[in-house]
């Protein structure tokens, strides 16, 4: 897996858009990322976490480049597609940033960028702490979410996690554990 992209599960079933339109369009351009994360590209020139950031000028050459590979003959109309970004629920637009780029040798690019969902590591929410129940069944949820998701794993391949993804979990699940030990304790 891309390594510029910790954990990534693809993206494109999971896009929201405010019109169909939108959604289908960004849709497409969310396919190619998943595609490209598959096959190994580098392009995401911003690594910062929970953010991808993706050349517009590079898309269609990276769809060219797929196209080698796969049996992709379409190029994306990079100016309607930008007019359907601000349509964009899920993942969050967050606009064009020029960013130096460790891809073009450390030269200024103008990107789009999105911000993804990320684990909030650290981040210790008051009402969690107190209730004990809630934290035992997200802890118990959880485990049922991954057991189910891991079985089906093998039958999606667009499904791919890595050790990160459940080092995270496992936090999360000690951390919840953790608090309820606590309540029981006292």
């Amino acid at each position: 897996m891309n390594e510029n992209i910790i954990p990534y599960v693809p993206i494109a079933d999971r896009v929201q858009a405010k019109t169909e339109k939108s959604r289908l369009l960004c849709q497409q351009l969310f396919t190619l990322i998943d595609q490209c994360v598959s096959a190994q590209f580098a392009f995401n020139h911003d690594t910062e976490k929970g953010y991808l950031s993706i050349c517009p000028d590079q898309i269609n050459d990276l769809l060219l480049e797929l196209s080698k590979s796969e049996q992709l003959k379409t190029k994306l109309d990079i100016n309607i597609l930008k007019q359907s970004l601000d349509d964009l629920i899920y993942p969050t637009f967050k606009g064009e940033h020029t960013v130096t780029s460790h891809i073009w040798n450390k030269t200024e690019v103008t990107v789009w960028q999105f911000q993804l969902n990320q684990i909030a590591t650290g981040v210790d929410m008051p009402n969690l702490d107190k209730d004990v129940e809630l934290n035992l069944d997200m802890a118990l949820s959880s485990i049922r979410l991954w057991r189910n998701s891991l079985e089906t794993s093998n039958e999606n391949k667009q499904v791919v996690y890595n050790s990160n993804d459940l080092v995270y979990k496992l936090l999360d699940l000690e951390n919840k554990l953790l608090k309820v030990q606590e309540h029981i304790e006292d």
